[in-house]
């Protein structure tokens, strides 16, 4: 191994580095390392690569190119290529993932998610026989697919034997959890006297001073500018430092010979190629071969290097950047001509050169670079497949082909995360669409584009629905359709309305769908879920039998969700759930999280359901989406709320501005609301929790929330008549006896039941109780609730022998969610009645994270580590660090006790199957 160069000005970074390899063994951990050009990353990673092998360790590299940034798993392929035997023993969708992948198998590319857990997977298996350090250099080079699933992997690594370092010149690096930053900034000035005196030739004296001032402290100035110091002087002075090094590469470059110097483009415009087909090329374009010697100097003026055994490339990529700023127009067109010809068998290969030369309309090409945009847009490849129809539609000839291809291509911008081009592009399209469906449709990508300045942007559905309707008038139904069920998935925390159902209806009726599609009872529910609850109910319990498929059972699922029915929702979501995730999906999965994890805990799982949120806010931060990282986090405080934790508004937002405008939405405004109350009502303040619920009931209130109203209202009871103000929770009875007059939801149903029971005389506890002993509410907890309630008047009323059994009845219900808090009280009533309870603290059960006990919960189902792992997006290590923890938790040392100590877990949970 080639040995590194003392890195200098670096000590705490080397530090921080070599700890976390010498730590490897105990735990995992990723970096980031992020500055500009040259200012000395490559070192810092040969340092530790060097350290790493000392150590041990398995190293495996990485490198993103300009040549390969285009192609799809480029990156991971190289990074994942020493551990391709292993392949073959990853579970069947992750193996046929990396297969198409990497061109083994043929089929549709797989999403990064999916090509991140199998990547994942591999490497945690490869790190048991012993610790392994990654480098992945250049992610602002590397293919986005690869780029994405590295950083999933990073956040993931903690209890894999695993080091990620990745380098970057992109400066605005979010701080992200399990990823920790590590900023390189220029060097002090004893730092770059020490680099100047092992630099050959460098000045001394003021000659010195200068050139540091002129280096802004980068090391590669520093190095590059002390060797040629008086002739760089002047010409360079004004520049910035990158600037300076790049001109100091380019003086050079235009120092050679013409041969040589199209010989050296050839190698910068085709991205990596041999000597010898460079002299052919250059051969080619000029008319002259180049000198035998052109890569010596080539290499002697620092341009370029071997490396073995016949490959020649950049000795930094500062020098590609330089050569092709300096090319002159007709010396570049030459070569990519010749280029072209040297590849003529290839034309996959010579597209976008092909595409640089072409000038004004082109149909024939345009239409091969838009079938290479269907390609990659199948493969998930948003950010190749959207400059492709960019191009194409750039190169077309007919104005309505042209404005379609901008659409496409600003739609797939905004899912690459390229908002500016996005906007840029589709304001190309609406100047220049026909009036009628193209410009409807231009107009509804230009709403949907996160860039702070739609209607959406500020809770205004408005210019998004005259989209839909114009593209509906136009003819376009299916566009219109696909935009309005979009529409629907975002709205919760998009629009400041109470109902954002409400501003659709029109547009929806005027789709007339058939009343059996699956699409036509989503968008009912989402628009009229109060009004024709009831029938669009009797609609999707009709449709649910039928709804095997992905796509219907999301649909179908999530319609019963909104109007209030759990059972058969969570059926039909955990089913979709389970396809997305095998696909590894993208688009809708985040969406389902966030609905299964809702049903799931109205169906009495809370501890699986905030699991479900919890890969939300993961998968959110995975997708770099602020927004719903920030709604992810909003349900997380509810369920910190059933503990008696206060939300806190900043941190759910995220620091971000994007952030803090979907906590103003009026379902996150609701959570909060809701989350505060509960909080309060758990320790305790009974009389603080009702002014917040008050106001969800209010339709005078900003904060007026039908659909919280009803989640909430078993909150709103218990605090009015704790604090004293029956009165207050009569008008909640009163309200929802005339809401379940035309809506008979099981949700609205369960919570009159509650207000009922909480609000009996006296001389019907013992009748209620008799009821519920022997019936089963939709939704536990409510039931669970009530049986506490229930089971403290009875104790008051001095019938201690059935206050136990409906408090027992309770705390069963409880230790199955589980909610700690609510079993505590429980268990404070019983002792209440004279009942010796021992005062143990928490039950061994309760002392393990949400994620271990869904863990424990599906490995004593007989999950492996590997099925867990795929379950949850963790690495099969992960799940046995999670396993570990708990059985030391539980004083268990084998899975098979686990089933015996989890006899509470729910029946319906997923098995092994799943």
């Amino acid at each position: 191994m080639t040995m590194a160069q003392h890195v200098i000005g670096r000590a705490r970074e080397i530090a921080i580095l070599r700890g976390a390899v010498h730590d490897a063994a105990g735990s995992g951990s990723a970096f980031v390392i992020d500055g500009e050009a040259g200012i000395g990353k490559s070192s810092l990673v040969a340092d530790v690569l060097e350290y790493a092998d000392s150590r041990g360790l398995r190293t495996l590299t990485t490198t993103g190119t300009l040549a390969e940034s285009a192609e799809p798993y480029a990156a991971l392929h190289m990074l994942l290529y020493p551990l391709r035997g292993g392949i073959a023993n990853l579970p069947s969708p992750q193996r046929r993932a990396l297969d198409v992948a990497f061109g083994v198998a043929v089929g549709v590319q797989p999403s990064p998610l999916l090509a991140g857990l199998a990547a994942l997977t591999l490497l945690s298996d490869a790190a048991v026989e012993r610790p392994v350090l990654v480098v992945a250099e250049d992610l602002h080079w590397m293919d986005a697919p690869s780029e994405w699933a590295l950083r999933m992997m990073a956040r993931r690594v903690g209890e894999d034997p695993v080091v990620i370092v990745m380098t970057t010149r992109n400066t605005d690096v979010v701080d992200t959890p399990g990823i920790r930053r590590l900023h390189l900034d220029p060097l002090d000035q004893f730092a770059a006297d020490d680099l100047l005196d092992g630099v050959p030739g460098a000045p001394t004296g003021q000659a010195r001073h200068d050139l540091v001032h002129r280096a802004e402290g980068n090391p590669l100035a520093l190095h590059e500018l002390g060797r040629s110091a008086a002739a760089a002087a002047d010409r360079t002075r004004e520049r910035p430092v990158v600037g300076r090094v790049e001109q100091e590469f380019a003086d050079r470059y235009a120092e050679l010979d013409q041969p040589t110097r199209l010989a050296i483009l050839a190698v910068a415009l085709s991205g990596g190629t041999s000597a010898e087909e460079a002299a052919r090329v250059a051969a080619r374009a000029v008319g002259k071969f180049p000198t035998p010697t052109w890569t010596e100097q080539a290499s002697a003026a620092s341009l370029l290097e071997w490396v073995l055994p016949r490959a020649i490339r950049f000795r930094h990529p500062l020098v590609q950047s330089a050569v092709l700023m300096v090319a002159s127009p007709p010396e570049r067109t030459a070569v990519l001509r010749s280029l072209v010809l040297e590849h003529r068998d290839d034309p996959a290969r010579t597209i976008w050169w092909r595409a640089e030369l072409a000038s004004g309309h082109d149909d024939g090409l345009a239409d091969e670079i838009a079938a290479l945009g269907d390609e990659r847009t199948a493969m998930s490849d948003t950010f190749v497949a959207s400059r492709a129809y960019e191009r194409a539609a750039e190169l077309t000839s007919d104005v309505a082909r042209r404005v379609e291809r901008r659409i496409v291509a600003a739609e797939l911008a905004g899912l690459s995360g390229r908002t500016s081009e996005a906007a840029l592009v589709v304001q190309q399209a609406r100047d220049e669409a026909p009036a009628g469906l193209l410009a409807a449709r231009a107009a509804w990508v230009a709403e949907t584009l996160p860039t702070g300045r739609t209607g959406l942007a500020v809770g205004d559905l408005g210019p998004a629905l005259h989209a839909v309707a114009e593209m509906q008038a136009a003819g376009g139904v299916e566009h219109a359709t696909a935009a309005l069920l979009h529409l629907a998935a975002i709205a919760w925390d998009h629009t400041a309305e109470a109902d954002p159902g409400d501003p659709m209806l029109v547009v929806v009726e005027a789709l007339a769908l058939p009343e059996d599609d699956p699409r036509s009872i989503l968008l009912a529910a989402r628009t009229e879920p109060v009004v024709r609850g009831d029938e669009i109910l009797d609609r999707a319990l009709a449709a649910a039998p039928a709804a095997q498929d992905e796509a219907s059972a999301w649909l179908i699922g999530y319609a019963l969700n909104l109007v209030g029915e759990i059972d058969t929702a969570r059926v039909l979501l955990d089913r979709a759930l389970a396809s997305m995730a095998a696909r590894g999906e993208l688009r809708t999965f985040p969406q389902a999280l966030m609905g299964t994890s809702m049903t799931t805990y109205l169906a009495g799982d809370v501890a699986r359901a905030r699991v479900l949120a919890e890969q939300a806010a993961s998968l959110g931060r995975d997708l770099g989406d602020a927004g719903f990282s920030a709604a992810a986090r909003c349900a997380l405080a509810w369920f910190d709320a059933l503990e008696g934790v206060l939300p806190d508004p900043e941190r759910i937002a995220g620091g971000t501005e994007v952030g803090a405008q979907v906590l103003r939405s009026s379902a996150m405004r609701a959570t909060l609301l809701g989350a505060t109350g509960l909080a309060h009502l758990v320790s305790g303040r009974a009389a603080d929790a009702l002014e917040p619920l008050r106001r969800l009931f209010d339709p005078d209130d900003d904060a007026f929330n039908p659909t919280f109203a009803v989640l909430t209202s078993h909150d709103h009871v218990d605090a009015a008549l704790e604090s004293g103000n029956r009165a207050d929770a009569e008008r909640r009875l009163a309200e929802l006896e005339r809401l379940h007059d035309r809506w008979h939801a099981p949700l609205v149903h369960t919570a009159l039941q509650y207000a009922r029971t909480a609000l009996l005389p006296d001389d019907d506890l013992e009748s209620a109780w008799a009821d519920l002993q022997h019936t089963r509410w939709p939704v536990p907890y409510l039931q669970a609730r009530a049986l506490l309630r229930l089971g403290r008047r009875l104790r008051r009323a001095g019938r201690n022998a059935t206050a136990r059994a409906a408090l027992h009845a309770a705390l069963d219900l409880f230790e199955a969610m589980p909610a700690p808090a609510w079993e505590e009280r429980t268990r404070d009533a019983i002792r209440a009645t004279g009942e010796r309870l021992p005062l143990t603290g928490q039950r061994s059960i309760e002392l393990l994270t949400p994620q271990e006990l869904r863990v424990c919960t599906l490995a004593a189902q007989g999950m492996t580590n590997r099925a867990i792992g795929e379950h949850l997006f963790v690495s099969p290590r992960t799940v046995g660090a999670h396993l570990y923890a708990a059985f030391q938790k539980l004083g268990i040392s084998t899975r098979q006790q686990l089933p015996a100590v989890l006899a509470t877990t729910p029946a319906d949970a997923p098995s092994s199957r799943d």
